[in-house]
């Protein structure tokens, strides 16, 4: 006997006299005339029930009514199905109270969490004991296929049986899914819709079984099973119509406890995209505020590098005193390399993929992570290798900070060591010995070892996950080595770990050697400044960027006229376009942008070289410069060596032209 057996809609619908869509036609009918019974403004609860007291009962049409008016039935088909659900209501009448009672109150045992894990076990401990059983399974419906899935059976092997799938309308349990009632089995051997394979797994010997639908809204959610009755005896029709009792609360708390854990779920979802948002407006804001900061400390560097080579200028070759700006102007290049580095954290620089040399990079790292490090843990370099890849130095750098931040961590009481090295290996097939999916080739490998505290495998195998951390709240965002990993992925290059607990752990990072070798006069350092005698016209903002610069550019030969407005710049080449051989301009500039004064420019005289500098500025590039129609485009700050050598290149190449 079925729970829901005794509503009258079931009935209606068993006997074939209405389908489940006439049913649910005829409820939405009833629906609408309690809705319009409902108090819509307040809803105090005394004063809701004194309104509605005053209306009468009649008002709400009974179901039977309705589907009679809907020409859905006759009015013996009404009768008949009265009759049946008095007879059901008797039955139930009849039951042991005390047992009825004991299911009534597991009942609410088992609704009085939401916890899907603890629901389920309830609901398992406790079929036994309403139907004295020595076993029992729950198996919930799978929508989308029609399987039965084992969800946590009880007794001997049980969790050789979680996950298994049971096809549509197969065993005891398919058929009590298709006809949607109970089904006794006082013997299973004698019963073709037995699924003997499920003993054959379980271990347990099926002698008599009792299996019920569990039902929510009107829909199948699953079965509940109990299997062999203690004391050798079978189950009955007792048993039947307590245990449909008891599955029907059990559906509504595995309904409730599934409902509240897909809220949670999705309360947890917009809780991250809420941090990943807060997280982006924060990366913006950062960049906005970097981009400013790099455009004002590349001014200042400019400065600072100009009146250091006039300094320099000054000094005698060889002394302390030239020695010292020397080192000041290796000093202000990784100022500007750092700033650099800067805007790349904050998204604000996009990648230059060019040959590098990695333990150039890798040196630099240490020197600014040695201030970060406690002298008690030894940092160890091993960087002979000189091999050169294809790569961006930025994020290179950015690889070797994480990893060594992350090796710091790892050592607890400050007590250890961290060892990076480098070195060239040679890749032989897709799938060597070390397991790397790399093509053939030369490789440099950049490792980082510690000794710390190690990791457990569960946790490696989560280390590269975006959002994983192992860090408490407060104590930062976590490894990073999403982000470490995307990078050398970018790089066509393959990052492997080894860690033991109480061991520590060694990160191997493979990247591709190119053969191309590193120009020795290629950086900025290198070279000679080039003289020349043409006319520049040489615009900024910043005083201190034009001083400098006309003082050191005269000594090479060239005449410099000066302009600390765009707008006057743009008035006095008007007034004579033919004067100026070249025009080197500052891209931020507060009366007019540079790039819009150089246009100007060019519309009066199409022939004019330009060379446009920037600090920082979003809206012009390397490559967008050269499309508008500039000769070069100059990143500050600038060595005049390196200034010089650029007028010379611009203006060999139009006197070519």
């Amino acid at each position: 006997m079925n729970i829901n057996s005794h509503l009258l809609g079931d009935i209606l619908i068993k006997r074939g006299h209405v389908s489940k869509a006439e049913i649910a036609e005829a409820l939405q009918v009833q629906q609408s005339f309690i809705e319009d019974l409902l108090v819509e403004s307040d809803f105090d609860r005394s004063e809701l029930i004194s309104i509605n007291r005053a209306k009468k009962n009649d008002e709400i049409p009974m179901l039977g009514q309705i589907l009679i008016q809907k020409g859905f039935i006759e009015e013996e088909d009404l009768v008949q199905a009265l009759e049946t659900q008095s007879k059901l209501a008797m039955d139930l009448h009849l039951l042991d109270s005390e047992k009825l009672a004991n299911v009534l109150k597991v009942g609410f045992v088992i609704n009085s969490t939401i916890d899907i894990l603890e629901v389920l076990s309830l609901i398992m401990k406790y079929a036994n004991i309403v139907t004295d059983a020595t076993a029992s399974t729950l198996m919930l419906l799978d929508e989308k296929t029609g399987e039965l899935v084992f969800s946590v059976p009880t007794g001997p092997n049980t969790d050789e049986l979680k996950d298994i799938r049971i096809p549509p309308g197969v065993g005891v349990a398919g058929w009590v899914v298709e006809n949607q009632k109970p089904l006794l089995v006082s013997d299973s051997k004698k019963d073709a819709r037995f699924y003997s394979q499920i003993d054959d797994i379980s271990g347990v010997k099926t002698e008599s079984l009792l299996c019920v639908p569990m039902r929510s809204n009107r829909r199948i959610i699953g079965v509940l099973e109990v299997i062999n009755k203690r004391k050798g005896e079978y189950f009955n029709e007792e048993d039947s119509l307590l245990l449909s009792i008891f599955s029907h609360h059990a559906a509504i708390a595995i309904e409730n406890a599934m409902l509240f854990q897909a809220m949670h779920n999705r309360i947890e979802k917009e809780k991250m995209i809420e941090k990943k948002i807060s997280e982006s407006e924060r990366v913006r804001s950062i960049g906005t505020l970097a981009a400013g900061i790099a455009h004002d400390f590349n001014n200042i560097l400019g400065g600072i590098v100009g009146y250091a080579e006039l300094a320099r200028m000054d000094a005698l070759n060889g002394s302390d005193q030239y020695n010292y700006l020397e080192k000041l102007l290796g000093a202000t290049g990784r100022a500007k390399a750092l700033i650099l580095q800067i805007l790349t954290y904050s998204r604000q620089s996009e990648n230059e993929f060019k040959p590098v040399r990695v333990n150039v990079i890798t040196k630099e790292a240490l020197k600014l992570l040695r201030a970060a490090i406690p002298k008690s843990i030894d940092l160890v370099e091993d960087l002979c290798c000189r091999s050169v890849i294809m790569g961006d130095s930025t994020q290179i750098h950015q690889i070797i900070m994480n990893l060594c931040t992350n090796a710091k961590h790892a050592i607890k009481n400050n007590e250890g060591s961290i060892k990076v090295s480098l070195n060239e290996v040679i890749v032989e097939c897709f799938s060597d010995k070390n397991n790397l999916e790399l093509v053939p080739g030369p490789y440099l490998k950049l490792s980082v070892e510690d000794n710390g505290i190690g990791m457990p495998s569960h946790i490696v195998k989560r280390i590269y996950e975006p959002f994983f951390t192992t860090k408490s709240n407060g104590q930062g965002t976590g490894m990073g080595l999403s982000m470490v990993h995307g990078i050398v992925k970018g790089h066509n290059g393959e990052i492997k770990v080894k860690s033991k607990l109480g061991k520590g752990t060694v990160f191997d990072i493979y990247l591709p050697i190119i053969n191309k070798k590193l120009d020795s006069n290629s950086s900025e350092a290198s070279g000679h400044a080039l003289c020349g005698e043409e006319h520049i016209l040489f615009v900024d903002d910043e005083i201190m960027l034009l001083d400098a610069p006309k003082k050191i550019l005269n000594s090479l030969g060239y005449k410099v006229t000066i302009e600390n407005s765009s707008k006057e710049a743009l008035k006095r080449f008007k007034s004579n376009p033919e004067e100026y051989d070249i025009v080197i301009t500052d891209m931020t500039m507060p009366e007019m942008m540079g790039d819009i004064m150089a246009q100007e420019m060019m519309n009066i005289r199409p022939n004019i070289p330009i060379i446009i500098c920037t600090g920082y500025n979003s809206r012009l590039t390397k490559d967008s410069a050269k499309q508008i129609g500039f000769e070069a485009f100059l990143m500050k700050p600038f060595q005049m060596k390196t200034l010089s050598q650029k007028i010379r290149e611009v203006l060999d190449k139009n006197i070519h032209d």
